[in-house]
């Protein structure tokens, strides 16, 4: 029989958590432990392994691996109502596509050298500059 806890109704995991906790009961006293310790260990039991079941279900929700996209549209312009131009890019590679009602056309981007920028020192303006003559700050 090839039965998986996850495909067991609620109403049938309530049927034998019940069938459990009654056991569990009728085999206390046997052991000299009284009925109601075993109802509270049990209870306790019960409580710590649902909330781990729910910690580790919570946790398991979304997938662990983001995966990149293997095509993003990077811009979108439209030239008419019926006509448009689009910046795509697909797994690293750069394409421009032009579309309409009844075509597209795919023209590949040339590919770039990664060139390092360098950024000018900013200027700041010296006091006393920028006023006209004759005025005083």
């Amino acid at each position: 029989m090839n039965v998986r806890r996850a495909s067991l109704s609620p109403r049938t995991r309530l049927q034998v958590a019940t069938l459990l906790v009654l056991g569990l009961a009728l085999l206390g006293p046997l052991g000299g432990v009284s009925v109601v310790s075993t109802a509270r260990w049990l209870l306790i039991l019960g409580t710590l392994c649902g909330l781990g079941w729910w910690w580790f279900r919570r946790g398991a929700k979304g997938p662990r691996v983001v995966s990149a996209e293997r095509m993003q549209v990077i811009s979108r312009a439209g030239l008419s109502p019926r006509c448009g131009l689009a910046l795509v890019e697909v797994e690293g590679r750069g394409f421009l596509v032009a579309f309409g009602d009844a075509f597209a056309e795919v023209h590949p981007l040339p590919e770039r050298e990664e060139v390092p920028r360098t950024f000018a020192q900013a200027r700041r303006p010296r006091p006393g500059r920028g006023l006209r003559k004759g005025m005083n700050s």
